[in-house]
């Protein structure tokens, strides 16, 4: 019999089946490449925020994120070592400035290391440039550490090698972030068939924080960059005098001497030793706390410019203007015995006349106190007394209960307060913000000279670092080496300013106190109409020679 058209419709649709079947069967033949979509293009895709889309999912992606943790964790260590070589002195780390610099280097490293890691599936291409700038900044650093002697000596090998670490470490997590970015694509394209350029309002938050924060420490870096290139290019101003290695060559102190201040030895030619021997001793000055030796030397330089004073030798403690940093601890007594070695290397015997000013009279007493045999006479002017060493100087018998800001710009008390406020301007020191501000803004006024032992030096990370040391150990060990110096028998003589005594209940006190302190005074003089730098006022200048020459020329102390 004939056919139904519905027994007909299976053999129309049999060429359509088969075509079908053929397709699906090159479809599983055809080699995927790692960009193809792994379902059938005819069906619905994965949404762009499902799980299965992120390329945590990737082996690779999750081992890169546990090297970036473990990168981490050692900057962590690395960190902690070099907070404790603060106060500590570990074999092998930097002993100058560099300690504030490698801190903040591995801060730095700690930051990039977390920002990086935090919402590690969101990459940003902003937050890449900035990286790749910052690491510019840092590799050109180490160039100019590498290409100046005196940055290369300062920072030493573990601080190049910090830098160059840095740098490394920035260029590595905007390596990483770059393969997040690329793994990303990759996963939207097999689970969703297309980059997702949208954004979620968390992602533009989290994007947003990286770019500020990267930005941040871009400026962090370049601080710290021009901070390296000013103490590159202060690096021509020389010396005055000699850099003496000492402490078994660990580190030099500066030592510039005027004058024949060899009395001893034999002079060449048709005169006979002792013809010309000096008649006055040795000037030893001592600068302050605020004030490098340098600065308070002028009114000392004048006299023997105008041939009233034979000879005299100036010198820097560690830290200070010239000098290098010494290792922790550090203390008064310590910082003496630098000095004693120093002048042995350099064979000056003496005698010597010391004056101190501010902190300076401490070390011109220990110095005294060790070396009574050389000693011709101790001039204090305006003289710390012990008491300023201990964490509260005002406690005590006799003693008047006075506010910090009393000394106020004359000087820097040593109590815990101030020592915590050291160490943050230590730390960020190395940015060197107020010495760019003035070079930048008043280059005339502030000059090398400034930045290395003028008014801009209290900014410098190596003296901050040597102010640091002097603070930890001012009331335990520096304290007592103080107490106990003995110098009865010889000549003092104290001049002090006026200023200072009346701003202050205790400052006639100690500078009284301190007269009794030799058997053998020879003068007490109050500068009037002078501030705590007596030699910046014309009268005080005059009245400070006055006495140093009477000093000097008193025969009897031979």
């Amino acid at each position: 019999m004939v056919d139904s058209p519905k027994g007909k419709q299976p053999q129309t649709e049999a060429p359509e089946a088969s075509a079908s079947s053929e397709r699906a069967a090159r479809e599983v033949g055809r080699p995927r490449d790692e960009n193809s979509p792994l379902l059938d293009p005819r069906n619905n895709y994965l949404d762009p925020d499902d799980p299965q889309v992120s390329p945590l999912r990737l082996t690779r992606i999750r081992l890169l994120r546990q090297l970036l943790v473990l990168v981490l964790m050692f900057n962590l260590a690395l960190f902690l070592v070099i907070l404790v070589s603060q106060f500590i002195s570990i074999p092998g780390l930097g002993t100058q400035a560099a300690l504030f610099l490698e801190l903040n280097l591995i801060l730095l490293c700690i930051l990039t290391g977390l920002v990086t890691i935090w919402c590690f599936a969101v990459p940003s291409y902003y937050e890449r440039v900035l990286g790749y700038v910052s690491g510019a900044l840092i590799v050109l650093d180490a160039i100019v550490v590498l290409c100046v002697p005196l940055l290369r000596r300062l920072l030493g090998l573990f601080g190049m090698l910090l830098v160059i670490w840095t740098a490394i470490n920035i260029v590595f997590n905007c390596l990483a972030d770059y393969l997040v970015e690329k793994s990303k694509a990759a996963q939207e394209i097999k689970y969703t068939g297309r980059v997702e350029t949208r954004k979620t309002v968390f992602e533009m938050f989290v994007t947003l924080f990286k770019v500020l924060v990267k930005f941040i420490l871009l400026l962090a870096i370049w601080n710290i960059s021009l901070s390296i290139w000013l103490d590159a290019f202060d690096s021509h101003e020389k010396p005055w005098g000699k850099l003496i290695p000492v402490n078994d060559n660990q580190f030099q102190v500066h030592l510039a001497c005027y004058g024949n201040v060899h009395a001893n030895s034999t002079v060449l030619g048709d005169k006979k030793p002792g013809d010309d021997e000096p008649k006055q001793p040795i000037v030893l000055v001592e600068g302050g706390q605020l004030s490098s030796a340098e600065l308070f030397q002028e009114w000392i330089q004048e006299l023997y410019n105008m041939n009233k004073i034979e000879r005299y030798c100036v010198w820097d403690r560690p830290g200070y203007a010239f000098s290098e940093g010494a290792p922790s601890p550090v203390s008064l007594g310590l910082v003496t015995e630098y000095l004693m070695e120093a002048l042995a290397k350099e064979n000056i015997e003496g005698p010597f006349s010391a004056v101190g000013f501010d902190i300076g009279g401490l070390y011109s007493r220990v110095f005294a106190l060790r070396n009574p045999g050389q000693m011709h006479s101790v001039l204090l002017v305006d003289s710390w007394h012990e008491d300023l060493l201990k964490h509260f100087p005002f406690s005590g018998p006799n003693k008047k209960n006075e506010k910090r800001s009393v000394f106020r710009h004359d000087l820097e008390l040593m109590d815990s307060l101030q020592g915590f406020l050291l160490w943050l301007r230590g730390l960020v020191s190395p940015l060197g913000v107020t010495r760019s501000f003035h070079w930048f803004f008043h280059p005339q006024r502030f000059l090398s000279k400034s930045r290395i032992f003028g008014s801009d030096m209290v900014h410098s990370p190596k003296y901050l670092r040597a102010r640091l040391q002097e603070q930890i150990t001012a009331s335990i060990l520096s304290y007592n080496e103080v107490r106990t110096a003995d110098i009865k028998k010889i000549p003092l003589a104290v001049i002090l300013s006026d200023v200072m005594i009346k701003q202050s209940l205790n400052w006639g006190k100690w500078q009284r106190e301190l007269t009794k302190l030799s058997s053998r005074p020879l003068e007490w003089v109050v500068a009037e109409n002078a501030n705590h730098r007596i030699w910046d006022s014309p009268k005080g200048r005059k009245e400070l020679q006055q006495l140093l020459l009477r000093l000097v020329s008193e025969k009897s102390n031979y």
